[in-house]
């Protein structure tokens, strides 16, 4: 029944194994699917790729970009992607379905042209193709991103889009397949290693004792029983039918009386104190149980054993057979064991037919039929450590009757023999075969297993780590920035944008044309550059401008304002750069690259202050939350302070070299003049002024001032002005007066409310930028 039970376990095995492969072979999916754009989509000038779209698992994909001749792909921020299409016509392409098969695409109607977006300072990155573009995504940082695809602003913008990723729909059961069906197999392989061996009722007849005295006992008809019923009757006959016979006991009538006719007859010992308690064999029907059952160390094992005394049943044949199979297999040494049973001790003996030595370990003598018969000493051989039970029985053992003999024991010479052994408990030889039988078992199943499992599928290397090294691994652009909002504009766009600036200005000075500068110069810095070249032009002696250097980038305030227009602060200085240089950066609209409308240089003994490195807010002009006072009132209290010496904000600004100069410069004209009066006024251009938060909760604020000298001569007096000035008031002299207008930027720091500083110029230049006489 057991092998039967094997083979199905095998074939069962078999099956769920083959299954379990078969999930990573055959009817393995596809590793990768791929999703694409419908087939009619709109034309327009411009494709945006949404946020969506990127951020399927977790940009892990391959996109695929094709079109019918050259395209170009940019990467910006969702809302300056937006920003700069404006009205023109657009399609967006998002998200793709939940069976992964095709890509949301949306068409937005518009102007049907839009100036090529190629080279704008709002994308990240940029690559060009023609044909056909294949496209990783990375994310360049937090927020929101885009991708935006165009030919030149005129043609339409590719729309055959389609990604590709790794596919989900894997093979969950197959590893639990292959395992389990592995175990099946292994479990089917065990139950043949520990199948039982044939009863010993059926075995061929040994060489030994067995075969000398005693046949093989059936099993099912119990022969050997029946030859001692019938031997029992012949010697109760013999004994009747003798005259000096002495009267015996009637002959057995059953197998059970011919038993308790062979069982020993306890003999008290000589030396004794008090008679022993005479220990009774155990019949057949104790002897098929397990040693531990049988310990006289135990109360209730001696009450079994009392109690099988007592039994007179027929002890079935297969548990006869199973008992003689666990003893002939604990005894590899002897061939010529006959059915055995535990003695109370643990040790092998013959129950009633044994002659070996008593549980103590003594000699013992057997009677045989013709007399006493000397038996040779033997040592008893050592039980095993683990056999406790049985050292623990030997000590406690009661003797047998030395005289009880079976007669089988005699060989053909008519010799008696006698056997000695020394076994383990049936508990013990159990747990040693079990152990070998699962050794085996344990081995083959883990061949099977490493046999049938497929190569691991390689571990996505995006996929975050356990919150051990997620607490890892956090990138800097999860963390959220104390101020609101992202920066308009990344370290590698910032870097990117100070050369286009520092290269246009070389390219302006070196031709002295303000030509080249009108793509990265604006505003004030343009209108002074512009001068200079018109002055350097006609007066040899003046002197150039301060260059613009990008090559060292100190510092960089960018605002996080996603409208427009937007500004940055860059502090830069190069080989030929006397001191820092505070370049201030204005986008006036989407479309338009940042532009330096400032260039001052950071005045001595100042500090840049510190500002948030993700991005910083920018005010509004009126506003004074957290402030000493607004920016628009700040600039009106520097300017009364530029013109006036008893200025009511003297005490509310820093002493500054800029402000000292100033008022030394106006209080000289004024000493000065003889034939005309002066006057002396600093105007601020409030509507081009910068306003950036602090790290302290300060303001930076940069602002253009109109510094303007205006002379009007004494009783037409003839005044006179300087070469520089000559180049825009067409002459050095003039009866009816003149005006001079100076470039004037500052920057200056406002300190919060609850600081105890005061106002701070950090920087501030002047340059004569035109003049005029008076008519």
């Amino acid at each position: 029944m057991r092998s039967k039970i094997a083979i199905v376990l095998a074939i069962l095995g078999l099956l769920v194994l083959g299954t379990g492969i078969g999930q990573r072979t055959i009817w393995l999916p596809p590793a990768t699917v791929t999703a694409a754009t419908p087939a009619q989509v709109a034309a327009a000038p411009l494709t945006v790729i949404g946020p969506d779209l990127l951020k399927t698992r977790d940009g892990q994909f391959t996109m695929t970009i094709k079109s019918d001749g050259p395209m170009q792909l940019a990467v910006g921020r969702e809302d300056d992607i937006i920003g700069w299409i404006g009205d023109a016509s657009y399609t967006k392409i998002g998200a793709a379905n939940s069976d992964f098969t095709q890509l949301a695409a949306t068409s937005t109607k518009g102007e049907a042209t839009v100036p090529n977006p190629a080279g704008s300072d709002m994308w990240v990155s940029e690559e060009k193709a023609t044909g056909e573009l294949t496209y990783t995504w990375q994310s360049p940082g937090r927020g929101d991103w885009a991708l935006l695809l165009s030919a030149d602003g005129k043609a339409a913008a590719p729309t055959d889009i389609s990604i590709t990723v790794d596919n989900e729909a894997g093979t969950p059961w197959a590893v639990p397949l292959m395992i389990i069906g592995s175990a099946l197999l292994a479990l089917a392989a065990l139950m043949f290693l520990i199948s039982p061996n044939k009863a010993k009722g059926t075995a061929a007849p040994t060489a030994g004792r067995r075969a000398a005295g005693r046949g093989p006992s059936d099993p099912a008809t119990g022969a050997l029983d029946v030859d001692k019923l019938v031997a029992a009757r012949e010697a109760a006959k013999a004994s009747s039918g003798s005259a000096d016979a002495a009267p015996s006991a009637a002959a057995p009538s059953t197998i059970a009386e011919a038993r308790k006719a062979d069982a020993p007859v306890i003999t008290p010992a000589k030396d004794a104190a008090e008679p022993k308690p005479a220990t009774a064999t155990p019949s057949d029907a104790t002897s098929a149980l397990p040693a531990v059952l049988l310990n006289p160390g135990s109360a209730a094992d001696s009450d079994a054993t009392a109690a099988a005394k007592d039994n007179d049943a027929t002890v079935p044949a297969d548990t006869e057979g199973s008992a003689a199979t666990e003893d002939s297999e604990s005894d590899a040494s002897s061939n010529s064991k006959s059915d055995t049973e535990k003695d109370s001790g643990g040790h092998d003996s013959d129950g009633p037919d044994s002659d070996g030595p008593d549980s103590g370990g003594h000699d013992s003598h057997g009677n045989g039929s013709d007399g006493v018969t000397s038996l040779k000493k033997q040592e008893p051989r050592k039980p095993r450590a683990r056999n406790k039970g049985g050292a623990a029985g030997a000590k406690d053992a009661t003797p047998q009757d030395p005289t009880a003999q079976d007669p089988t024991s005699q060989d053909k010479g008519g010799q008696n023999k006698s056997e000695f052994h020394t076994t383990e408990s049936p508990v013990a030889m159990v747990k040693k075969r079990m152990k070998a039988s699962l050794r085996w078992g344990a081995a083959l199943a883990a061949v099977l297993v490493a046999g049938s499992l497929s190569p691991a599928v390689a571990a996505d290397p995006s996929t975050p780590a356990p919150a051990s090294a997620a607490a890892e691994a956090t990138p800097a652009v999860s963390q959220t920035p104390s101020s609101p909002g992202f920066p308009g504009l990344l370290d590698t766009q910032v870097q990117r944008i100070a050369t286009a600036v520092a290269t246009a200005v070389a390219a302006g000075d070196d031709a002295k044309n303000a030509k080249e500068l009108e793509t990265r110069v604006s505003g004030m810095a343009l209108e002074t550059r512009e001068a200079n070249y018109k002055i350097r032009a006609k007066v040899a002696k003046q002197a150039a401008m301060e260059p613009v250097n990008a090559s060292k980038l100190l510092a960089n305030v960018v605002t996080t304002t996603a409208t427009w227009p937007r500004s940055a602060l860059l502090v830069t200085q190069g080989e030929n750069n006397a001191l820092p240089q505070l370049l201030t950066l204005v986008q006036a609209s989407p479309r338009e690259n940042y532009k330096m409308v400032n260039a001052t240089p950071l005045l001595p003994g100042q500090t840049f202050p510190k500002v948030d490195k993700e991005g910083t807010k920018e005010i509004a002009l009126d506003s004074s939350d957290g402030l000493t006072m607004s920016p628009a009132d700040a600039i009106a209290a520097l300017s009364d302070r530029l013109t006036k010496s008893d200025s009511k904000f003297k005490d509310t600004f820093n002493d500054s070299v800029y402000i000292q100069s100033v008022l030394d410069t106006q209080a000289t004209i004024t000493k000065e003049a003889k034939d005309a009066t002066y006057v002396f006024s600093h105007k601020a251009a409030t509507d081009a002024a910068v306003n950036l938060r602090t790290a302290d909760g300060g303001v930076m604020v940069v602002v253009g001032y109109n510094f303007g000298i205006t002379g009007t001569s004494k009783a037409n007096a003839t005044l006179t002005v300087g070469d520089d000035a000559a180049v825009f008031t067409g002459g050095k002299e003039t009866t009816t007066g003149f005006s001079l207008n100076y470039a004037e930027p500052v920057v200056m720091y406002i300190p919060p409310k609850d600081g105890a500083g005061k106002f701070t110029i950090l920087s501030a230049t002047r340059n004569l930028v035109g003049g005029s006489f008076k008519k």
